[in-house]
């Protein structure tokens, strides 16, 4: 394993204790302590190792977008969004680097995390927890703009003003996942009753779907640039989605036999949905695997919140709790060891 494996390894088990502690002990302090604790991961991931995932791709759009280049078309047609060469450009007049940049990104996804726990009234030691045990690693240490666009996404779920609804939900399809408005769609499903007929429902229109729907290469821009090479990203998803439909379905029951009580809520209906359609979205688009990623992935959004929300509900006993650790916690080993550039 790697200096830098390690470093992520501690601060996770650190992580995990402070979860506890917040359990068991104080969860003012706990909240505190996983503060200091995110803003030291946030810190550790501005310096990850080149050898990451899109660093260096990210490197020559941070460089392509501060040429500033508006009047030519290429400019606005390469790889990134509009808003995110527009933020870049920004961030480049200020005299900073690309180092800058990561520290920036980094930042930004802190600060975007504890708000999420404050309009959502989760304790932060929770969240951190279900976010890192998740997300952490593939999103802050790989997909810089699927981690900022995962943020809005959530606060686009929980807010409750349309304004800001909107304006979350805009400014992550136009300045980081153009995609990200896919997660609209959970919204009219929180009307909808939640039981095993609906579920039943959906994921055999999702298999259904899964042999009608497709998608042009020039659609979304990885698949453009892997469509020569014939790359597993352009092609189809085959027995790669068995292992992350299976998680999806987990954790997605999990959440829905523990907050079954509360799916009168619309606001609980939401995340159940949305980690429902998680997998069955995944399921609809397998035919190209890098769409079933990214699109579940919108809506997969929801499921750190809503296992945050279930450990800091007062009502669950200790068994319930302990099963929703321990669930969050192996869901970190098996994303730690199938991501193997963090640890080689």
């Amino acid at each position: 394993m790697s200096d830098y494996s390690l470093y992520i390894a501690f601060i996770y088990f650190i992580t995990a204790g402070t979860t506890l502690f917040a359990r068991f002990g104080s969860i003012k302090i706990g909240n505190f302590l996983a503060a200091l604790i995110a803003a030291t991961a946030f810190g550790v991931a501005a310096f990850r190792p080149r050898h990451f995932p899109d660093v260096d791709t990210y490197k020559l759009m941070y460089e392509f977008a501060a040429s500033g280049d508006f009047n030519n078309p290429a400019y606005w047609a390469a790889h990134g969004e509009p808003g995110f060469k527009i933020l870049s450009y920004s961030i480049s007049l200020l005299g900073l680097d690309y180092s800058d940049f990561l520290m920036i990104m980094a930042a930004f996804s802190y600060f975007l995390l504890l708000y999420i726990s404050r309009i959502s009234s989760v304790p932060f030691a929770y969240l951190w927890f279900t976010y890192f045990s998740f997300f952490f690693i593939t999103r802050d240490l790989g997909v810089i703009r699927m981690a900022i666009a995962s943020h809005l996404i959530v606060i686009f779920f929980i807010h409750r003003k349309f304004i800001w609804q909107a304006v979350s939900i805009t400014f992550a399809s136009l300045a980081f996942q153009y995609f990200a408005l896919v997660a609209v769609l959970a919204k009219p499903f929180s009307r909808v009753k939640i039981d095993w007929l609906s579920i039943s429902l959906l994921f055999l229109i999702s298999f259904v779907a899964s042999n009608f729907v497709s998608f042009e290469n020039t659609l979304i821009p990885e698949m453009q640039r892997n469509a020569y090479a014939g790359t597993v990203s352009s092609e189809s998803g085959g027995n790669s989605i068995i292992f992350p439909v299976v998680r999806n379905l987990f954790f997605a029951f999990l959440i829905y036999f523990l907050m079954k009580n509360q799916t009168r809520f619309q606001h609980y209906k939401l995340l159940i949905w949305a980690a429902f359609l998680s997998a069955a979205i995944y399921i609809m688009t397998s035919d190209i695997l890098i769409v079933a990623q990214r699109f579940s992935a919108y809506f997969g959004t929801a499921v750190p919140l809503a296992l945050a929300f279930l450990m800091q509900r007062k009502s669950i006993r200790n068994p319930q709790f302990f099963l929703v650790f321990l669930a969050t916690l192996f869901n970190f080993v098996l994303l730690f060891y199938f991501n193997s550039w963090i640890w080689q």
